[in-house]
C-alpha cells in the first residue's frame, strides 16, 4: 500500500517537476546583461580596474565596450545595499580594481533598499557567486524561475513564443539594441513628451528611508576608503520635462548628503549631468530618466575623461 501510494505521488509530481525543470532551462537560456557579464568576468577578471554599479539608470549609460578594463554591474532597480554587497564580495577577485562608480540619482536616497528578499538575488547567486540573501543558501535559492515566475514567463514567451528580439547584448554586457521604449513610442515629438500627463518619478519625501539609506552610503565610503579605491558618484542625465517634478525636498537632502561626502572624501569626485539639457537631447533618451545606447555614448565618453584624469 505504501509503494503504491509513492508510486502515484511520483507520478503526480513527475509533470510539475519537469515543467518547472523546462521553465528554468528556459530561463538560463533567455539573452541576459548576467549571463553575458558572468562570461565577460571569466574572460577578464584579472584585468577590471573599474566597476560600475548602480539602477537601471546607471546601466544604461555606461557602455563597458566604450571604456578600458570596465565591468558595469548595474541593474534594473539595484540599490545601494546590493551594490555593497557585490562590492564587498567581487573586492578580492578584482585585483586591480583602482576605481568604483556609484549612482546617486535624483530619489535614490529616499527609496527603500532591495533587502535579503529582493527577487534578484537569485541572479546574483547563479551568475556572480555573490550571496545577497543575508543568510545560507541552499539549492533553490540558485533557481532563476522560482525567483519570479511572472517576470521569466513573460520574457520566455516573448523570446522563445513571439520571436521578440528586443535585447542584444555585446560581449560586455551592455545592451546596444535598448532604444524601444516611451520616446520611441511617441516618435521622439517633444510636444507629445511634454504633454505627458504622468511618468515614473518619486515625489514621496520619507526622511526615515533618507537617515538609513544615507548612513548606508556613508558606511560604503567609509569601505572604499579603507580599501583605497578612487570614486565617482554619477548624477545622470534627466530629460528636461523631468526637472519641474522633482520634490525640492528630495533634491536638498540629496544635494546635501552629496556635498558633505564631497568634502569629507578625498576620494571621491563627481560626475554632474543631471540637468545637462544641452548636450543630451531628446533623441538621447530612452525616457524621461533612462538614457538610450545613443545617449550612453555620450555619458560614457564623460566618465572615461574623468577617469583619464589624476584624482
Amino acid at each position: 500500500m505504501q509503494r503504491k501510494f509513492l508510486t502515484y505521488g511520483f507520478l503526480f509530481f513527475l509533470p510539475v517537476v519537469l515543467v518547472y525543470g523546462l521553465m528554468e532551462y528556459l530561463s538560463d537560456d533567455l539573452p541576459s546583461a548576467f549571463k553575458t557579464n558572468r562570461a565577460y568576468i571569466d574572460r577578464e577578471q584579472d584585468s577590471f580596474t573599474t566597476l560600475i554599479l548602480g539602477s537601471s539608470q546607471m546601466q544604461g549609460a555606461v557602455n563597458p565596450a566604450e571604456m578600458e578594463n570596465s565591468l558595469n554591474l548595474a541593474s534594473g532597480d539595484q540599490h545601494h545595499d546590493t551594490d555593497f554587497k557585490l562590492l564587498q564580495a567581487l573586492r578580492t577577485k578584482l585585483p586591480k580594481l583602482k576605481t568604483v562608480v556609484l549612482e546617486v540619482s535624483y530619489s535614490h536616497f529616499e527609496l527603500p533598499h532591495n533587502g535579503p528578499d529582493f527577487w534578484k538575488n537569485a541572479l546574483y547567486l547563479k551568475y556572480y557567486d555573490v550571496n545577497c540573501y543575508e543568510r545560507n543558501t541552499y539549492f533553490k535559492d540558485r533557481l532563476l524561475y522560482l525567483a519570479n515566475p511572472k517576470v521569466f514567463s513573460k520574457k520566455i514567451k516573448g523570446h522563445f513564443v513571439d520571436k521578440e528580439q528586443n535585447e542584444m547584448y555585446n560581449a560586455f554586457g551592455f545592451n546596444e539594441n535598448n532604444f524601444q521604449g516611451q520616446f520611441k513610442d511617441l516618435g521622439h515629438d517633444e510636444a507629445a513628451i511634454a504633454a505627458m500627463p504622468r511618468f515614473k518619478i518619486n515625489q514621496e519625501p520619507n526622511t526615515s528611508i533618507f537617515e538609513q539609506n544615507s548612513a548606508l552610503f556613508l558606511e560604503m565610503m567609509d569601505y572604499l576608503s579603507e580599501q583605497e579605491l578612487q570614486v565617482v558618484i554619477c548624477q545622470l542625465p534627466m530629460y528636461k520635462t523631468y526637472h519641474a517634478r522633482k520634490h525640492p525636498d528630495i533634491l536638498r537632502r540629496r544635494d546635501s548628503l552629496v556635498s558633505e561626502v564631497i568634502k569629507k572624501y578625498p576620494n571621491v569626485r563627481l560626475l554632474d549631468q543631471e540637468s545637462d539639457t544641452t548636450n543630451y537631447v531628446v533623441h538621447d533618451f530612452w525616457n524621461q530618466s533612462h538614457l538610450n545606447p545613443k545617449g550612453a555614448k555620450k555619458f560614457t565618453r564623460s566618465l572615461r575623461e574623468l577617469l583619464s584624469l589624476n584624482p
